[in-house]
């Protein structure tokens, strides 16, 4: 198949599934076609162009270019125009490009811009596919929008009220023009159960699970005998949504002198000098490495204790199946998609969203090295026959042809 791929993230899981599940096409002798914005730049390894046939840059410049520097950092205000007018008539661009190139599916992944991409208005005619990691969550979650407020808040006055102000208009407009792109798509995939049971509550549409995986031959566990860190590892972007200060609080209940450190690895630079003074102030000993490699962020996997998943309804994680592909067990907490990976008392340990539980199931590992060896064990044995890109790739090419079929 001719296929086009609208891929327009910034370094994190979802970009890295972008990428593998390019790269799954590609391996079955499909032919990629990449469209993205020249806004994020920044991929990282996990840069789909080198393995496409095509690659089309669509230029986002708003104001004719002024705001270039701040775009590339993804500082998008005056976002009441940045995200509307120029970024539709981009997409819009893009639409077009895609239309004249006799493609026999198009599949659309999140823009970082928004979240489901506006090009789905514009492709009438041609099959779509949507992977949608997840609605936006300002919409439904209040939490979410509190704590996005309370950052925006943060900024000193007047530059703070102007930009709450903005803010509440900006957010209802995007909730319903995201409502109107998905509207738009042919076939929509998502990455878990949770998530297509989200999809329906936001859009009332049905959802495909395709579940997303690892490469079993690069995440493996350490060779017999390493030795392991006394500490746990916490993932992810950005700091305040993943949890971590909560990780933070947990491991303060463990006794001091059983009380592993933590690592915090970021995909990329964020606020965490907070964070950082909570575990001080708690003496919590805390590490935190931005932007590490792929080699370096297999090594942190294979030498904690555990990897501690504390995201407030996470879609997916990425995280658990890292963690135990690499023979390191996961204590995560009882929501989410990390209830279809992590089988309690099994790979990890599933416990109630607070940090009694957490300490609780932190300081259980800390006490006994041979669980962890087992269930890492266990949860290398799981990942191998069900959390791959191969299986990934099997699934989307199969909805990829269906649409196709269906021209």
């Amino acid at each position: 198949m001719r296929i086009a791929v609208f891929e327009n993230l910034p370094p994190g899981g979802a970009l890295r599934a972008a990428y593998e599940i390019g790269r799954q096409l590609v391996t079955r002798g499909h032919e990629i076609h990449l469209f993205r914005l020249s806004v994020p730049a920044n991929k990282g390894p996990f840069d789909l162009a080198p393995e496409s046939t095509s690659v089309h840059a669509i230029p986002f410049q708003p104001l004719g270019g002024a705001l270039d520097s701040r775009m590339r950092n993804l500082k998008l205000a005056p976002r009441s125009y940045t995200v509307f007018g120029p970024l539709k008539r981009a997409h819009r661009k893009l639409a077009a490009e895609i239309g004249g190139g006799d493609y026999d599916v198009v599949l659309l992944h999140q823009d970082a811009l928004t979240q489901s991409p506006y090009a789905l208005r514009w492709l009438e005619g041609i099959p779509t596919v949507y992977y949608c990691q997840e609605p936006p969550r300002f919409a439904t979650e209040r939490w979410i929008l509190q704590q996005h407020r309370a950052n925006l808040a943060s900024s000193p006055p007047p530059v703070g009220w102007v930009r709450l102000l903005e803010d509440r208009v900006v957010l209802d407009r995007l909730a319903r023009e995201d409502f109107e792109n998905v509207g738009h798509a042919g076939t929509i995939l998502v990455n878990s159960v949770f998530s297509r049971e989200r999809v329906w509550a936001a859009y009332a549409k049905s959802s495909t699970v395709c579940y997303l995986g690892i490469d079993p031959d690069r995440f493996t566990p350490a060779p017999s005998g390493s030795e392991r860190r006394r500490e746990v590892l916490s993932v992810g972007l950005p700091v305040w949504a993943k949890g971590h200060e909560l990780v933070v609080e947990a491991l303060a209940r463990v006794p001091a002198e059983t009380r592993p450190a933590l690592r915090l690895v970021l995909p990329r630079h964020g606020e965490t000098e907070g964070l950082e003074r909570q575990a001080r102030d708690l003496e919590v000993q805390i590490e935190v490495e931005v932007s590490v490699d792929e080699d370096r962020f297999i090594e942190c996997c294979r030498r904690a204790l555990a990897t501690v998943c504390a995201a407030r309804l996470e879609p997916f994680g990425m995280t658990p199946i890292e963690s135990m592909a690499c023979g390191t067990p996961v204590v995560a907490i009882r929501e989410g998609g990390f209830r279809e990976t992590v089988v309690d008392e099994v790979n990890g340990l599933l416990v109630e969203p607070d940090a009694a539980s957490l300490a609780a199931g932190i300081a259980r590992l800390a006490a006994e090295p041979a669980l962890v060896e087992k269930m890492g064990a266990r949860g290398r044995e799981d990942v191998a026959r069900r959390w791959t890109w191969r299986r990934t790739g099997d699934q989307v090419e199969q909805v990829l042809q269906d649409a196709a079929g269906r021209r």
